[in-house]
């Protein structure tokens, strides 16, 4: 086999089945907990199109992929790698490279404005590839988990406040954006939660009929998607409450919050406090497109 053998297409066609296959395969020996039905739902989530994502082709096999979610960041028509991969006998070959280079004309034909993703601070290769692809840094995201028992037991020696607390919709939740400390990144924003809104817990805290605080999540996955609470309302234990009330609906053993922002000051101490401990820490990296 030699590059000459491998070709660069559109997953546009191809089976789930077989892109499934190919990031499970690409994944095996990464410390993931990934399966078919997971791996659908983060892709319906981050909105992943298949039309403008590409892959480099074994003959009839996918050996290597990047997945492109579509959709508006920051006021701007972008895509999103939602997952990049490739088999490991073909690691080394330089096909993701092959695979961003054919993408960008099509998606700049589509209307794409910027390219974005995210990648491990401490990826030094990494970040040395896509700095020379002309991406920048624009902001670091810390990565928190938690084990669900600890942090519910946590939680609860606080003393936490009597507040009414209601589910809703994740649509609703855009009138409370304004109480968020920083702008959520791709998979956490309202956009991306709508796009699976089934699967979403949503609930808002009351003040005497006032919503003072929400919280989001994907808790079938453990996922701490949103959480803010109004700044007149701080320190006074909505947020722990709210944070309490998501831990106790998931049916997993370990709760994520992903992507904080660094730059935040309110966040990163609160869920420490809650018995998260920091897991990795993120580049969010943007490339403008032709």
């Amino acid at each position: 086999m030699t590059d000459k053998d491998i070709e660069i297409r559109s997953l546009a066609g191809v089976a789930p089945e077989a892109i499934t296959e190919a990031f499970l395969d690409a994944f095996a020996d990464y410390a993931i907990t990934l399966d078919a039905a997971s791996l659908a739902d983060m892709l319906k989530r981050r909105g992943a199109r298949m039309d403008l994502s590409f892959a480099a082709m074994d003959g009839s096999r996918i050996v290597s992929f990047i997945l492109n979610g579509i959709g508006e960041y920051g006021g701007r028509l972008t895509a999103y790698d939602t997952g990049t991969g490739t088999v490991k006998a073909y690691r080394g070959m330089g096909l993701t490279d092959r695979i961003f280079v054919a993408s960008v004309g099509p998606l700049a034909r589509a209307g794409v404005k910027q390219y974005l993703l995210e990648v491990l601070t401490d990826n030094h290769p990494a970040v040395k590839i896509y700095s020379r692809q002309g991406f920048s840094c624009v902001r670091d995201f810390e990565c928190f988990g938690a084990e669900v028992k600890e942090a519910v037991e946590t939680l609860r020696r606080k003393p936490l406040p009597e507040v009414t607390i209601e589910q809703t919709t994740v649509e609703s939740l855009s009138s409370l954006s304004a109480m968020m400390d920083f702008e959520p990144s791709w998979q956490n924003t309202l956009a991306s939660l709508n796009r699976n809104a089934s699967a979403m817990t949503c609930l808002v805290a009351y003040v005497h009929g006032h919503p003072a605080g929400f919280a989001a999540s994907e808790t079938a996955y453990g996922d701490v998607s949103l959480l803010a609470v109004d700044r007149a309302h701080r320190r006074r234990g909505i947020g722990s409450r709210l944070l309490l009330e998501l831990l106790s609906r998931m049916t997993c053993e370990r709760a994520k919050a992903l992507n904080v922002d660094a730059g935040c000051t309110t966040m990163p101490p609160f869920l420490r406090a809650a018995a998260f401990r920091p897991t990795c820490r993120q580049h969010e990296m943007i490339r403008p497109l032709p």
